[in-house]
């Protein structure tokens, strides 16, 4: 683990972490959101959900950006403000190439037919209310936002 740091952005609470670019490590990262979101009052399904998004998002990092190599910095800071729940994740690796969002095209009641890979984005975008990214500086970030129930 490259570090922790609790922030203080006047009505945001904040947590940013840092690991190393292996696989091994995202498991940290995954008990750190279901945690952060159960503290933030969402139910433990949602909380799964959203830490169901943040290891795919850190896995595709690994996986994509960084083609599996270790060594390299993932960088995620968790944020609530107001009624939201904010991921963002940031690398130096390579960047992503398709940013919308995908569809599938399979059908669910053959089990043959599931594609076997690249679901991950479409997980993300399934559970995450919204999903942003962008490149500035050498640097990938991919925000994940999910609203908090009232």
């Amino acid at each position: 683990m490259n570090g922790m740091h609790a922030l203080d952005d006047g009505d945001a609470r904040s947590l940013r972490l840092g690991i190393e670019s292996r696989l091994d490590h995202v498991e940290l990262l995954g008990r750190a959101v279901h945690a952060l979101c159960a503290a933030a009052g969402m139910p433990a399904r949602e909380c799964g959900q959203v830490e169901l998004a943040l290891v795919e998002a850190v896995n595709n990092v690994i996986r994509h950006a960084y083609r599996g190599e270790a060594g390299h910095p993932v960088r995620v800071e968790f944020a609530v403000r107001g009624d939201r729940f904010t991921i963002e994740i940031e690398d130096e690796g390579t960047p992503m190439p398709d940013r919308r969002a995908p569809v599938l095209d399979f059908d669910p009641a053959d089990v043959a037919s599931l594609p076997e890979g690249g679901m991950g984005l479409f997980i993300i975008h399934s559970v995450m209310d919204e999903v942003e990214f962008r490149r500035l500086d050498g640097r990938n970030t991919m925000r994940m936002t999910r609203r908090l129930a009232a």
